[in-house]
């Protein structure tokens, strides 16, 4: 399941919340090396106190977080142009209303084979495009790896490179995501067709048991 947490609602999502906070530490920290801030096992930042919007995906049944994402509006403080800024090229203006930006997009790799990080995946953009069509965004911008480039892409997104540093070591791209009905079917297409797919192969396993 999808929850869609924002200030109004944080309240009630207080244990989700802790445990989406842990699973970063688990991701940006201990898997990645990221220097982040980790505290009681969570890994906070300063972006966590603008009144971000979070999107969880989550088992129903064990509330056990699978992966998140954090949206803020650009008109505010960004990832993007407090860290990221070598990324963005001088004449591109990206702070509007109806451009936010996505961070701290995170998958529980350790419970989820690679297929099914894919639907995770898919399953999380198609909700932020749910959310943005919704609420009027009509852009999505983000901070990303080569490897989160062919995923997005695999997944159906559409995704204009603008800009990268090697600052890293290895290139961090910068990422604009055009929101429209139209691109949002094709995801929930892509979505729909590797889980039908993933049914298939367990239903002939079960068969063949």
């Amino acid at each position: 399941m999808i929850v869609v947490i924002e200030p109004y609602n944080a309240h009630e999502y207080s244990d989700l919340l802790d445990e989406m906070f842990r699973l970063r530490a688990r991701v940006f920290r201990d898997r990645l090396r990221w220097d982040v801030q980790v505290a009681d096992g969570k890994e906070r930042d300063k972006y966590d106190d603008e009144g971000p919007v979070y999107l969880i995906y989550a088992d129903e049944e064990s509330l056990k977080v699978k992966g998140s994402l954090r949206l803020l509006p650009t008109t505010g403080p960004t990832v993007l142009a407090d860290i990221f800024s070598d990324t963005l090229p001088d004449a591109v203006h990206l702070s509007a209303p109806t451009i936010w930006e996505c961070t701290r997009f995170c998958l529980e790799d350790d419970i989820l084979t690679r297929e099914e990080l894919l639907i995770a995946s898919a399953v999380l953009i198609a909700a932020l495009g749910d959310v943005a069509i919704g609420a009027g965004i009509e852009s999505i911008v983000g901070n990303f790896d080569s490897t989160m480039l062919r995923l997005y892409r695999r997944i159906g997104c559409e995704v204009e490179v603008l800009g990268s540093t090697q600052r890293y070591g290895r290139p961090v791209y910068l990422g604009l995501f055009p929101i429209s009905e139209s691109i949002l079917r094709k995801v929930k297409g892509r979505l729909k067709k590797v889980q039908s797919a993933r049914e298939g192969s367990v239903d002939k396993r079960l068969l063949v048991a």
